[in-house]
């Protein structure tokens, strides 16, 4: 996969493989989706099953610079920008795809947003299997190391970006 590309081709490729990708039965995806990195310190997430079990996709500043804010608290010193929540939202319902919300945004390092369409019944399932944990180790779930649980990940299929999409 390309260093980073524009975000019209990661939104192009993550919406391809949360609705049209089908990932084989012995496959498990973590729970936190797949990433792919954008231009301007920036990555997409793309996660089947987020809040209310609905796809979610997020974006990301890749290299947060902390400071402290007046109380002392750390926060993001190159928060995403206030339009950026709002531009991805309007994007996604331009490519025909219902917002059901958006959550975060600035002046956080992440914003997201949740879709009203159910991600592929595989994704969904990939998503299952991860949180079921290993079978081979139940009492270690999902924080198992063994051969059998790794190949799990590996035989997941992972979003494709272009740079030219």
């Amino acid at each position: 996969m390309p260093d980073r590309i524009p975000i019209s081709a990661a939104l192009t490729a993550g919406l391809h493989w949360l609705y049209e990708t089908e990932q084989p039965d012995d496959a498990w995806m973590q729970h936190h989706g797949q990433q792919i990195r954008i231009t301007g310190n920036r990555y997409l997430t793309f996660t089947p099953t987020g809040a209310d079990n609905l796809p979610v996709i997020a974006i990301n500043v890749s290299r947060p610079k902390w400071t402290k804010d007046p109380r002392g608290y750390l926060v993001p010193g190159n928060p995403i920008a206030p339009d950026e929540l709002p531009r991805l939202a309007a994007e996604l319902e331009h490519r025909g795809f219902t917002v059901r919300s958006t959550w975060n945004g600035f002046p956080a390092d992440t914003g997201s947003v949740g879709l009203a369409r159910p991600a592929h019944p595989s994704q969904v399932a990939a998503v299952e299997r991860y949180r079921a944990g290993c079978q081979a180790h139940p009492a270690r779930s999902v924080f198992c190391e063994c051969d059998a649980w790794h190949a799990g990940f590996v035989r997941a299929v992972r979003p494709v970006a272009l740079a030219t999409a």
